[in-house]
């Protein structure tokens, strides 16, 4: 690359990137350590990993270079691994209820030009030389994502540093009902590797941005000055819906579907959601995923305050409400509110192979656990999911964050938590796959039940063949320590949680971990704590980091792998 060359060391495994699917891509066995791609048409070729043979040193290679179909040399240098520094914490300030204030103006859609300069794309080092054997390697040159074993996840890294149309705001809030300072909602549709990121910019706007599998900007779009609440693709990748509040910090107050077509982000139609029997903009948490659609319905689960005159006035309690996703219409039929009092924490997400949408309560009072429902056809499941947790009715209770995630395979699902039993300052990770008769499959199983820290969690996504891609943060001590065991942004997330924390790991159906987990932080690919996304892309998955309070830029991470079809 870039004219230069060096041999290859025999034994060595080289993982290739190009934009031409049907390059051959092999050795030449006339001139060792010489790579031939045969093809019809230039190609961009670009060398991500070369991995030596267990005596020499795992070495990555340049930026891309394009070159024509004949013979290419790769170059290698060796790179320094980035140490782990051992997380430190302190100690959170007590909790205040911000007052109310008035709703901000509401300005009208409007779609912004000129798109953001080209970004900027690193392969992260990887840390140790492999010892064992590559993972299957499929058309295109990418190693199948079911085959991916722990030490794999290192080299098919890819990070993308891109610039924001604007920066994030510079002050945080502390109670998590305000514009956030640090966090972005991201979406990703497999079919034609598109994804977008929406967040909350300094001036208050919220701005909607689409970017194409290189991650470079497509289209771009403002939907108001409210706070961002939810983003996701319809299964069909034809349109984009986004979830934006009705007026940040007013009680009471609904929440709106923007459904978008793609790529242009014309919008379709803009309803407002709400409950007759629940407000939210009190005591409604900030979740990664408030919202899960499908072709034909799109869902709300959130949480708000039981509104004044109904038997549940003063209290909090979680929301379902659905809209057709043509019309935009409430389906008031469809709507189920109150599973949980005091819902603490809500998750939700919808496989199209089954017609199914799986959601969960962190309950503190009635019921005092976390609870799994289903939804399909227009109709709700009881409880068959269910673990057993504890609350003492005030807001203190054992869950602190989750996300459920989709089988393709099976239309079933996996989801992962964070618990801490009572008496214990420390959450540890736990496990389940449900399937489509919404049970647990096999018992919640606890990740790590020998580690001696903490591990806020998190995501999870299906790599296939019945192995899951589980991120989370880690820290050897507590990292929550209010009293309501979920977090906001200023609650007292350690930052070096936030810095050095992140981790990857590879968990089979049974909540077996295989594997060591991978220190992604180090390698420049942390995690988001309190807003966490794992999306699946049309290469592999990735997730997105908001480089913090101010700042204007935002780490697209890419796991590239080839997706079983």
């Amino acid at each position: 690359t870039g004219g230069a060359s060096s041999p290859i060391a025999p034994g060595s495994r080289i993982v290739l990137e190009t934009s031409g699917g049907d390059a051959v891509i092999v050795n030449n066995p006339a001139e060792p350590g010489v790579i031939s791609v045969g093809g019809d048409a230039d190609l961009e070729m670009r060398v991500l990993v070369v991995e030596s043979a267990p005596h020499l040193t795992t070495t990555t290679a340049g930026p891309t270079t394009t070159v024509a179909p004949t013979t290419a040399r790769a170059t290698t240098a060796a790179p320094t691994a980035a140490p782990t520094p051992s997380p430190t914490t302190r100690t959170a300030p007590a909790p205040t209820t911000a007052a109310p204030t008035p709703a901000p103006t509401t300005t009208t859609p409007r779609t912004t030009a000129a798109p953001t300069p080209a970004p900027t794309t690193t392969t992260p080092p990887t840390t140790a030389a492999r010892t064992t054997a590559a993972p299957t390697t499929m058309r295109g040159g990418l190693p199948s994502c079911a085959a991916l074993g722990a030490r794999d996840l290192a080299a098919a890294l890819s990070v993308t540093t891109v610039k924001l149309p604007a920066s994030l705001p510079s002050s945080c809030p502390g109670f998590g009902i305000d514009f956030s300072c640090r966090n972005g909602f991201y979406a990703a549709t497999p079919r034609d590797g598109l994804h977008a990121l929406l967040y909350n910019d300094a001036s208050k706007e919220a701005v909607l941005v689409l970017f194409d599998r290189t991650n470079t900007e497509v289209s771009r779009k403002t939907l108001g000055s409210e706070k961002v609440r939810g983003l996701q693709f319809e299964p069909s990748g034809a349109h984009l819906v986004a979830l934006i509040s009705g007026g940040t910090n007013t009680w009471r107050s609904p929440s709106y579907f923007v459904k978008l077509k793609v790529p242009s982000l014309e919008q379709v139609w803009k309803k407002p959601i709400d409950s007759p029997l629940v407000g939210m903009e009190m005591w409604t948490p900030d979740n990664a995923d408030a919202i899960a659609v499908s072709d034909d319905r799109y869902v709300l689960h959130t949480a708000g305050q039981c509104r004044d005159g109904e038997w549940c006035a003063g209290h909090q309690g979680d929301i379902t409400q659905v809209l057709d996703a043509a019309t935009g219409e409430q389906i008031s039929s469809e709507g189920k509110d109150w599973r949980a009092s005091h819902s603490c924490k809500q998750m939700i997400t919808y496989n199209a192979a089954s017609d199914t949408f799986l959601m969960a309560n962190f309950g503190d009072y009635y019921p005092k656990d976390l609870v799994f429902n289903g939804f399909s056809k227009g109709r709700h499941s009881g409880a068959k999911a269910v673990f057993a947790g504890w609350g003492n009715g005030g807001g203190k209770q054992g869950g602190t964050q989750g996300n459920i995630a989709a089988d393709p395979a099976t239309g079933g699902f996996a989801s992962v938590w964070s618990y801490g039993v009572e008496g214990d300052d420390k959450d540890k990770l736990y496990f389940a796959s449900i399937g489509q008769d919404v049970a647990f499959a096999q018992s919640p199983k606890k990740l790590f039940p020998n580690s001696g820290g903490s591990e806020l969690g998190g995501a999870v996504a299906p790599l296939g063949r019945g192995r899951w891609l589980v991120a989370y943060t880690e820290s050897s001590s507590d990292m929550l320590t209010d009293y309501l065991r979920i977090f906001f942004e200023e609650w007292g997330i350690p930052a070096s949680a936030r810095t050095e924390g992140s981790r990857l790991a590879i968990v089979d159906s049974s909540g077996t971990v295989l594997g060591e987990p991978v220190n992604v932080a180090a390698l420049g690919a942390p995690f988001p704590v309190e807003i966490h996304h794992l999306v699946q892309r049309a290469d592999g998955l990735g997730w997105i980091f908001m480089d913090g309070p101010g700042k204007d830029t935002v780490r697209i991470v890419q796991l590239k792998c080839q997706r079983s079809t």
